[in-house]
């Protein structure tokens, strides 16, 4: 079954914290609840989904994949995020494949309902404003622990481990709105520039040249857009050139 997941999926499901019963949103084909409880990496798994077509398609994969005992292991449920789990059911949660705005109102909705407690951990790979979901997280209670960025088909991916440590208010009913200003830390990732990930040199060396070229190109046009173009560009490859002195 480990074959059948992507790298990237697999690369998820190793991140959990073993031991800890968690909740595969977004399920989709059930592969990453299978893989967690084949590999004994946890307990329990709710395999949950919006859709029935895909929970359907996850309790066929799991039936085939698992032995009886195992099968009794995930429970399969429809729900929109995490509205089907009641507080205290899960310790931990995967949500990948989603775009960034939508992994933030699920994050939101875990919240509001307190499935999202103290001590929650999150495995999260949004695939898009990746900048926009680690500001959340930093502004909103959350603590990133552990993060990861790979390649898949040509594709650059993240992956954000964080941890619940609550508000100092003790409520989640002001979360606070994201202004578009970002740090080098939520564009590129404290963690990953820590590490000196191989794989963000990488995509940070692509970016600064595509940038640069474009630059170029745009500096020999004289309409407003192109020059409000080249001022953001200005900014973003100077950003990305900071990112690019960890290292050296």
């Amino acid at each position: 079954m480990s074959s059948l997941l992507s790298k990237r999926m697999k690369m998820i499901a190793d991140m959990v914290t073993p031991g800890r019963v968690t909740a595969d949103i977004g399920c989709d084909h059930g592969l990453v609840s299978v893989y967690l409880i084949k590999n004994n990496i946890v307990p329990f798994v709710y395999a949950m989904d919006i859709g029935e077509g895909p929970l359907r398609s996850a309790a066929k994969n799991i039936t085939e994949a698992l032995s009886e005992d195992d099968v009794s292991k995930i429970k399969l449920r429809l729900s929109d995020g995490f509205e089907a789990l009641a507080p205290g059911e899960s310790e931990s949660a995967v949500i990948a494949g989603m775009g960034g705005h939508l992994i933030i109102s699920i994050l939101e909705g875990g919240l509001h309902n307190m499935v999202i407690s103290p001590g929650y951990e999150l495995l999260l790979s949004p695939q898009s404003d990746v900048p926009m979901v680690r500001r959340f997280l930093r502004e909103n209670g959350f603590s990133i622990i552990d993060e990861e960025m790979l390649i898949e088909e040509g594709k650059y991916y993240n992956i954000i481990k964080s941890v619940y440590k609550g508000t100092d208010k003790g409520c989640v009913e002001n979360l606070k709105p994201d202004s578009g200003n970002y740090s080098i830390d939520d564009i590129y990732g404290r963690i990953l520039l820590e590490k000196k990930s191989p794989v963000l040199r990488q995509f940070l060396e692509k970016e600064v040249e595509k940038k640069e070229k474009l630059f170029c190109t745009l500096s020999k046009q004289s309409t407003e857009n192109s020059i409000n173009r080249m001022a953001s560009l200005r900014n973003e490859i100077e950003s990305a050139a900071e990112a690019l002195g960890y290292f050296m």
